[in-house]
C-alpha cells in the first residue's frame, strides 16, 4: 500500500469514528442518523489498493445504472418520485426473487425467458 493510500486510510478512519460518535452515539434507535456514504468512506483505501481508482472500474456500472433510470422518468416535474418509485419497485421485486427462490418466473428479460424455452425444449429425453 502506498504511502499516500495509508494516510487517507487513517483518516478516513479518523473521520468515520468522529462521525459515528456526532450521529450514532452508540445508541442503536439513531442508526438510521449514519448515512451509509459515511460508512463507504472506510472502504476507499482498500478499494483502492484492490482495483485502482474508482474511474477505472466505477465508469461503466454507473453508466449502466443510471441507463436504467432513465426510461423510469415518467415526470418532468417530479422527476426524482419517478426515480424512488422506480427503485423502490425494483429492490422489491429483487427481494421477493431472493426471498422465493422466483428467478425465472419473475424473469423480466424476455430474451432470457424465450433462451430458457429453447434450451429445456431441445432436452427433452424420452
Amino acid at each position: 500500500m502506498g504511502q499516500g493510500i495509508r494516510e487517507a486510510s487513517v483518516l478516513y478512519l479518523v473521520l468515520n469514528s468522529q462521525l459515528y460518535r456526532l450521529y450514532y452515539r452508540n445508541d442503536p434507535a439513531r442508526v438510521s442518523a449514519c448515512p451509509l456514504t459515511v460508512h463507504g468512506l472506510l472502504h476507499i483505501a482498500g478499494g483502492i489498493t484492490a482495483v485502482g481508482p474508482a474511474w477505472t472500474y466505477w465508469a461503466y456500472p454507473m453508466e449502466c445504472h443510471c441507463n436504467t433510470l432513465l426510461p423510469a422518468i415518467k415526470s418532468r416535474h417530479y422527476p426524482y418520485e419517478s426515480i424512488n418509485s422506480f427503485v423502490t419497485a425494483t429492490a422489491q421485486l429483487n427481494q421477493i426473487q431472493l426471498l422465493y427462490n422466483l428467478d425465472k418466473e419473475l424473469c423480466l428479460d424476455p430474451d432470457q425467458k424465450e433462451h430458457d424455452k429453447l434450451i429445456h425444449g431441445l432436452c427433452m429425453f424420452n
